[in-house]
C-alpha cells in the first residue's frame, strides 16, 4: 500500500510541476518570444512549424510588419517555400517581395512554407494565414503534396482543418481526423496539451544558442547552416523510383475546393501554383501524364471559386535543381521571375 501510496504522491507532484510550473513558463515564453535572441525573434519563416507551430507563428516577422504594409501577401507550401537552404532575400518569397515592392527593408511577401507540407493538413495554416487578411495567398503544390492518405476514421470536409495551437480541447478533436500524413502533428498537439512540459522543450536548445551568440557578439546561427552545402549541387540522390500511379481517390483532392471555398469566404484573394520538378526524375518516379491528370483535377477544384492556377512544373531545367524538387538560386530567381508575371497579370492591384 505505501508502494502505491508513493506512486500515486509521484503522479500528483508530476500534474502539479506541469500546472503550476511548466504553464506558467509556457505562457511567459509565448509572450514575450519576440525578446529572446534566439531564431523566433521576427523570424522570416516558420521555423520548425512542425514541432512548435504556435510559437513559430507568433515569433513570425509578419506580426511586426503587417499593419504598417500597404500591400501584404503570403506564400504556403513545403520547403520549396521555405527555401530552408538560402538567406531570405535569395528565396522565392525574397526575390518575388523585391520584384514587387523594391528593397525597402520591409517584407511585404511573407514566407509560411514548411518542409514536408502535405495538402491534407494545409488548411490549418491558410485558415492561420486568411486571418492576416493579406491582399493575396500563393499556395504551393506539387506531386509530393498528395501522398495516398489513410484516414483512422471515416473523413469529411472538417477533417481537413487541424488545431495546432489551439488548446486541449482542439487537440482531442484532431483525433477524429488522424490519417498517416497528420498523425505526427496531432500526436504532438495532445502531448503538449497534457504534458506542457514538452510543449517548448526545443525551444530551450534555441535560446542557447541565442545566448552562446550574444555572448560572443556574433549573429544568430542559421537554422539551418547544414543545408548550405546543397547549394553546389553535391547531394546524391538515393531514392527508388518507379512509375506511381495517379490514384485519385486516395490522394483526396478535394481539399483544394475546401481550401478555396474558406478563403472565397474570408474575401481574401487566393492563386495557386504547380512547383517545378526535375523532369528526368518526373519521367522515373511517375506515371506517363501523371502531371496533366494533376493539373486537371486541382483546375477542377479551383476553378469554381475563381482561384488561377500557373503550372510551373516544368518551367526549370534540370540542372538547376538539387535534387528531384529543391532548387538552386538561379532555379529560384526563375520562379520568382514566373510568379511576378502572373501575379501582375491576374492581380495587378498589387503592384506598387
Amino acid at each position: 500500500m505505501k508502494r502505491f501510496g508513493l506512486i500515486y504522491k509521484l503522479m500528483i507532484i508530476y500534474i502539479l510541476a506541469n500546472l503550476l510550473v511548466f504553464v506558467p513558463i509556457n505562457k511567459y515564453i509565448y509572450n514575450n518570444i519576440g525578446s529572446f535572441y534566439t531564431i523566433f525573434q521576427d523570424n522570416s519563416r516558420l521555423f520548425k512549424y512542425d514541432r512548435m507551430p504556435d510559437l513559430s507563428m507568433k515569433g513570425h516577422w509578419i506580426n511586426k510588419y503587417l499593419e504598417g504594409n500597404k500591400k501584404n501577401i503570403i506564400m504556403i507550401g513545403d520547403s520549396t517555400v521555405e527555401d530552408f537552404y538560402v538567406k531570405y532575400e535569395d528565396s522565392i518569397g525574397g526575390l518575388l517581395d523585391k520584384k514587387l515592392y523594391g528593397e525597402d527593408g520591409r517584407p511585404n511577401v511573407f514566407n509560411f512554407g514548411s518542409s514536408g507540407t502535405k495538402s491534407v493538413y494545409a488548411m490549418e495554416r491558410i485558415k492561420k494565414a486568411a486571418a492576416y487578411k493579406p491582399d493575396l495567398i500563393i499556395w504551393q503544390m506539387g506531386a509530393g503534396s498528395y501522398t495516398e492518405i489513410n484516414w483512422v476514421f471515416p473523413h469529411s470536409p472538417e477533417s481537413y482543418d487541424l488545431s495546432l495551437g489551439g488548446g486541449l480541447a482542439g487537440a482531442y478533436r484532431n483525433i477524429l481526423k488522424m490519417n498517416n500524413e497528420n498523425a505526427y502533428f496531432i500526436s504532438r498537439e495532445l502531448r503538449g496539451n497534457l504534458v506542457p512540459l514538452h510543449r517548448y522543450n526545443e525551444f530551450y536548445a534555441e535560446y542557447i544558442k541565442g545566448l552562446k551568440a550574444k555572448a560572443a557578439g556574433t549573429p544568430l546561427p542559421y537554422p539551418n547552416d547544414r543545408h548550405m552545402k546543397v547549394q553546389i549541387g553535391d547531394v546524391k540522390i538515393t531514392e527508388k523510383f518507379y512509375g506511381i500511379p495517379f490514384g485519385e481517390s486516395t490522394r483526396y483532392f478535394d481539399v483544394i475546393g475546401q481550401v478555396c471555398k474558406h478563403v472565397n469566404e474570408e474575401n481574401v484573394p487566393l492563386m495557386i501554383y504547380v512547383a517545378p520538378i526535375n523532369q528526368g526524375i518526373l519521367a522515373q518516379k511517375y506515371e506517363p501524364g501523371y502531371y496533366e491528370k494533376l493539373l486537371e483535377v486541382i483546375r477542377s477544384q479551383a476553378e469554381p471559386y475563381g482561384v488561377p492556377v500557373l503550372d510551373l512544373n516544368d518551367a526549370v531545367p534540370d540542372e538547376l535543381f538539387i535534387d528531384g524538387g529543391h532548387l538552386k538560386e538561379k532555379g529560384d530567381s526563375i520562379v520568382a521571375d514566373k510568379l511576378y508575371d502572373f501575379v501582375i497579370e491576374k492581380f495587378p492591384e498589387l503592384k506598387e
